[in-house]
């Protein structure tokens, strides 16, 4: 019989990719592995830098709220693995486009990193997106919107949505 707390965060185990495993280790053993299913990848439980838990399913006076994947870690600050790969693949695809000059591809690899952060750095970060995907093109801006939705904090996506 699953044993949950009134009110906290259980155990989760996801992979190096970001792929959720279970977000309750403790009472999904079955379900935890040593790789991913979905892409091949180790799975871990615990930061890698402050060896914190990974904070899992969110339970609240007995309500169960399914988690949401985790960008960094909420003991220490780090990216989580799979944080720094999207906002370095983010990076890499703003290196490749043609449509920019040097300048202008650089300009955009320091606002994904501001998105991603998502500090007071925002705004700023979301208008020069905005306006350096526009300078793109419409196929390469919409390529990169995706993946820059991706990474980009709450407060970003709303932005860049909005």
């Amino acid at each position: 019989m699953p044993v949950y707390p009134t009110t906290g965060y259980m155990n989760a185990e996801l992979c190096l990719n970001g792929h959720v495993i279970t977000g309750d280790i403790e009472n999904e053993p079955e379900k935890t592995s040593k790789f991913c299913g979905d892409c091949g990848g180790e799975t871990l439980r615990a930061c890698p830098k402050c060896s914190a838990l990974l904070r899992g399913d969110h339970v609240y006076l007995g309500t169960i709220t399914w988690m949401t994947v985790p960008s960094y870690c909420y003991s220490c600050g780090t990216a989580f693995p799979w944080t720094v790969a999207k906002i370095a693949a983010a990076k890499e695809h703003a290196a490749e486009i043609d449509g920019l000059d040097e300048a202008k591809r650089k300009e955009l690899q320091e606002a994904i990193g501001d998105l991603a952060a998502g500090g007071a750095r925002t705004d700023l970060a979301t208008s020069r997106v905005k306006r350096l995907m526009k300078k793109a093109g419409v196929a390469v801006g919409s390529g990169l919107y995706k993946v820059v939705v991706d990474i980009a904090s709450d407060a970003a996506k709303k932005l860049i949505m909005g």
